[in-house]
């Protein structure tokens, strides 16, 4: 059945509510927190970002919005990339709306000259589904394969006694969202070695570069969507960030979290910093949120220290990530 491919407004709240909508109806049979509340989504997908564009997608039949799809263009690195998602009305899957949804994402990507397409794939641990297929047959190849993983709090509570580490002379700093200004130029350092450091596969991603001004900036449009990142730097004795996690909860959502980044510079590994970063930044979210229940996270199958870390704490898996790739 034919359905025609409209562009939204996220700044039409009627439409943006039917998106998300069926973004959430398309992800429920997933576990864990798959989809953002409709207050975060929002208040975050009409807010402007200077690091990417966001085109939302819909598909329609008659009135009824029986898909919807993403674009994302990132604008200040990786310039060849685009990244695509597309969700559609469990009822109305196998009648070529996912695919009509995901041609119009590489019409807009080639359009802007992207030549590499980016997406994602979430299966049960050990077995399959749907989407797996669909991104084959439509070119994709896996490029990563990653855990998602899950952790109740009520697990970590029971376990922290027992999980204790020395940094080994580096000191350990607690922010909310906002880096202190004697380390935010470091903390730059550091966030610029990312992707060159975690295990990315044949993900197709280049390193990028972190000014004092665009880690400010972005800090800005956390705060200003209601994003609270809480983050641990390890500090090594001459001054350096020498390490980074964090964990975000937001406002609209206080039992629920997510881990963001984590990553310790090559120079100072082999102390332990990332137990002692992750115990801190938990810590840190249980004593701003005590009824949090549950923080999730993600780590490349090959990343053997960081699931270690992960595993010790009390995550244990829930799904696995495919990160596609394909070449316009």
């Amino acid at each position: 059945m034919a359905v025609d491919i409209e562009q939204i407004n996220p700044r039409n709240e009627a439409a943006l509510r039917a998106w998300w909508q069926v973004g959430h109806d398309a992800t429920a049979d997933r576990p864990g927190k798959p989809w953002p509340l409709w207050e975060q989504s929002r208040v975050s997908l009409p807010a402007p970002n200077p690091e990417r564009d966001v085109t939302l997608l819909s598909a329609i039949d008659g009135r009824e919005m029986v898909g919807a799809g993403m674009a994302i263009l990132p604008s200040r690195d990786n310039l060849h990339l685009a990244g695509s998602a597309v969700y559609v009305d469990v009822a109305r899957r196998r009648q070529g709306i996912g695919s009509a949804l995901l041609a119009e994402v590489e019409v807009l990507a080639a359009g802007h000259g992207r030549t590499t397409l980016t997406g994602e794939a979430y299966l049960p641990p050990g077995g399959t589904a749907p989407a797996e297929a669909f991104a084959a047959a439509r070119g994709f190849a896996v490029a990563s394969r990653e855990s998602i993983k899950e952790l109740t709090l009520a697990d970590y509570r029971e376990r922290r006694a027992a999980l204790t580490v020395d940094p080994s002379g580096h000191r350990i700093v607690t922010f909310d969202t906002v880096c202190p200004d004697e380390h935010v130029e470091s903390f730059g350092r550091l966030l610029g070695m990312l992707l060159s450091e975690i295990p990315l596969g044949d993900l197709d991603l280049e390193d990028s570069e972190w000014s004092v001004e665009r880690i400010r900036d972005a800090e800005q449009r956390q705060v200003a969507t209601g994003r609270h990142v809480h983050t641990a730097l390890a500090v090594a004795p001459d001054g350096e960030v020498a390490g980074v996690s964090d964990v975000r909860v937001d406002d609209t959502d206080h039992e629920h979290a997510q881990v963001g980044i984590t990553i310790v510079d090559p120079a100072h590994r082999g102390h332990r910093l990332g137990l002692a970063l992750k115990l801190a930044t938990h810590d840190l979210a249980l004593a701003a949120y005590p009824g949090l229940l549950t923080l999730d996270t993600s780590n490349a199958e090959v990343n053997t220290h960081m699931n270690a870390v992960n595993d010790a704490l009390g995550y244990r898996t829930i799904e696995t990530l495919l990160e596609l790739q394909k070449k316009l």
